[in-house]
């Protein structure tokens, strides 16, 4: 056989062998890129997944008590060390059931408040309020323990006026109706509580000014209970010492940099914990249950407790 021929052969050898070897390599490939996708998509899957139980099912479940110093020269001695537990936006029904709510107020009881203030916003709009949730809230609500007194508001949502008013008073609170009760503690000299009612939609904020009792307001600690943070700007005039709000249950979701979603209006302006205008402080609680969709991001279920100091006491 001439070297010619045997070159030739040796050359189509070696050809059909490499077609060989790379048809065997890439073959695999493909069904690796193939194979791949799916374990893509199913890896999203469970992380979508994974992000939305825990905003829906343990974030509104992870309760907070935030604390705050409050200095004034306007109280006596006696009010000296005062706690004050303020809760608001329970929207019973949502994320909030009985077993929640009496875990809330297992809690604050443990802090032994001396007041405790309720901001509004009992049940969530969307729940009809039967017999046996009346019972359930009035059952839990009544367990509350404080050393002087338990008041409330109406917020937004407390449209039926009868029910709620009916609920609160026999879990014994006092019901604010756009009215000031003062406050009196081995002194004669009161702290005046200021009740607005969020469901008038032209309250009379003058009355902040009101004396009362022949007693001058302007030289007496006036905290202000006002469902609607916002509001503090038709109030500020009137130069209450303590404005307490609710309504934004922080946003509900709350991302870096950003305003905080889902702010109502009432809420669009003032929606962070704590303000300063003027010499009248204002803070708002981030709420206890959700409204609108059952869900928080970056943002716990709380209360506040405010510990109220007298300037220069010894």
């Amino acid at each position: 056989m001439s070297e010619d021929l045997k070159k030739t052969r040796s050359h189509k050898y070696i050809e059909t062998k490499e077609e060989t070897k790379d048809t065997g390599i890439k073959e695999p490939k493909k069904e690796e890129k193939k194979s791949t996708i799916p374990r893509i998509l199913t890896i999203l899957a469970i992380i979508i997944i994974a992000f939305l139980a825990y905003i829906t099912l343990i974030t509104p479940s992870l309760f907070e008590v935030h604390e705050f110093k409050i200095q004034t020269n306007k109280i006596t001695e006696t009010f000296h060390g005062l706690k004050i537990v303020h809760l608001s936006d329970i929207h019973y029904g949502t994320t909030i059931n009985q077993k929640q709510l009496d875990k809330i107020v297992k809690k604050i009881n443990n802090i032994k408040p001396d007041i405790i203030f309720f901001t509004g916003d009992l049940i969530d709009k969307n729940i009809v309020t039967t017999k046996e949730i009346k019972e359930e809230i009035i059952t839990s609500l009544s367990k509350l323990e404080c050393t002087l007194y338990k008041y409330a508001i109406y917020g937004n949502e407390d449209y039926n006026n009868k029910e709620y008013q009916s609920i609160m008073e026999s879990s014994d609170f006092i019901l604010l109706n756009n009215e000031i009760k003062p406050l009196y503690y081995e002194s004669n000299t009161p702290i005046l509580i200021i009740g607005f009612n969020s469901m008038d939609n032209n309250p009379d904020y003058s009355l902040t000014e009101k004396n009362i009792e022949d007693l001058n307001s302007s030289l007496l600690y006036k905290i202000v209970l006002s469902h609607e943070p916002d509001s503090i700007d038709k109030i500020i005039n009137y130069k209450p010492d303590l404005v307490l709000s609710g309504h934004t249950l922080g946003g509900l979701i709350k991302l870096p940099f950003i305003k905080p979603l889902f702010l109502e209006k009432g809420a669009t302006k003032y929606y962070k914990d704590y303000y300063k205008i003027n010499n009248t402080e204002l803070y708002i609680s981030n709420g206890l249950g959700t409204s609108g969709i059952n869900a928080r991001l970056n943002n716990h279920p709380s209360i506040n407790l405010y510990r109220l100091y007298k300037k220069d006491s010894k």
